[in-house]
């Protein structure tokens, strides 16, 4: 019998307990303007977010856990505020995402370098709450530059790689302290693809240098959803940046396909890596039912053999309210296990 493995991508509803009732999880996408929700929590308050996370991934029987991203408010200026060179006191306009989005975010103003290393204390705390398989992630180069304002470098290329080394120092860290998976997100290598080929993929794998014994894995996906249907980047773009990463040091690639199908031939491009297939849809509230969760997993699996599937969400759960995360997970690891074990390989 082939298990199916079941993963989380990264982000978990944030504990009701922390948060008040007006809480908007949409508040920390982009910036740090609503950041009042994690104001006076302290370290054990944190503390006590992630195991309640832990708690509630573990019930549903998932195999590889997150700390939720509980102790994080915009998930990657969350990580900026532990590199030098930013300016989160005096923060300027920027205009992202495509130009969709204008918000106020840290300026760069001097070299960027790692100056608190802090990934490895957050993972020994994960470790000493459960026996699960955990999974670090980190916001990677393209998707930090493309959060902030830069008034130094004015050299996306130079800056993409000062921040990959800072990155690599924390993946160094993880991997001293015993961490076995380390995600880098970086949806902008699907919105901004010909940056991804020129520098960006470069810059992912430096960092991973180092990293050689571990499952590194990257994160792609169209953006969290929106309103408006032309913010999600063009879907063609997967298989292109699929295969610059099929030739790359990563192991294994996470995808969004439950909100939109991908064809199947694309599946065809991941060459030998580990495919980790989203297959539940984090912008709708609707609970995926089992059996169709099931369905999309045995068509994937007539061009995917079942050792290299992983099945997750499309992308954090965020957006979701805890019950309805807590149920779309239980579903997709009931799924998991009903299809395990069944004849598909390409």
């Amino acid at each position: 019998m082939t298990k199916i493995k079941t993963s989380v991508i990264g982000s978990y509803p944030r504990c009701p307990k922390l948060v008040g009732a007006d809480f908007n999880p949409r508040w920390l996408l982009v910036s740090e303007s609503k950041e009042d929700w994690i104001k006076n929590k302290t370290k054990e308050l944190q503390d006590e977010a992630v195991r309640w996370a832990i708690k509630e991934q573990e019930e549903t029987g998932i195999d590889i856990v997150s700390d939720g991203e509980q102790r994080r408010t915009n998930y990657i200026l969350y990580h900026c505020h532990h590199l030098g060179g930013f300016d989160f006191e005096n923060k300027e306009e920027l205009v992202c995402r495509g130009g969709k989005v204008k918000t106020t975010v840290p300026v760069i103003r001097g070299p960027v370098k790692a100056t608190k290393l802090f990934l490895a204390d957050e993972f020994r705390f994960l470790r000493s709450l459960t026996n699960k398989e955990i999974k670090i992630t980190i916001p990677g180069p393209l998707t930090i530059i493309d959060s902030v304002k830069d008034s130094y470098y004015f050299d996306e290329k130079k800056l993409a790689f000062d921040l990959a080394k800072a990155i690599q120092k924390e993946v160094k860290s993880l991997v001293k302290a015993g961490c076995l998976i380390i995600q880098i997100d970086e949806p902008v290598s699907i919105r901004e693809p010909q940056k991804f080929f020129d520098f960006g993929l470069k810059a992912l794998e430096t960092c991973f240098e180092g990293a050689e014994e571990i499952s590194k894995e990257i994160h792609i996906c169209r953006g969290y959803p929106n309103n408006e249907r032309d913010t999600k980047a063009e879907i063609e773009a997967y298989g292109q940046v699929i295969e610059a990463l099929a030739h790359s040091v990563v192991n294994k690639i996470a995808v969004e396909d439950a909100h939109e199908h991908l064809d199947l031939g694309v599946f065809k491009k991941f060459g030998s890596k580990g495919i980790i297939l989203g297959v539940v849809d984090i912008g709708n509230s609707r609970v995926e039912t089992v059996e169709e969760i099931e369905n999309r997993i045995k068509e994937v699996l007539k061009v995917v053999s079942p050792e290299k599937l992983l099945v997750a969400p499309d992308c954090g759960l965020l957006l979701l309210r805890p019950e309805v995360a807590k149920a779309k997970l239980t579903n997709l690891v009931l799924a998991a296990k009903n299809v395990g074990g069944l004849a598909g390989g390409p």
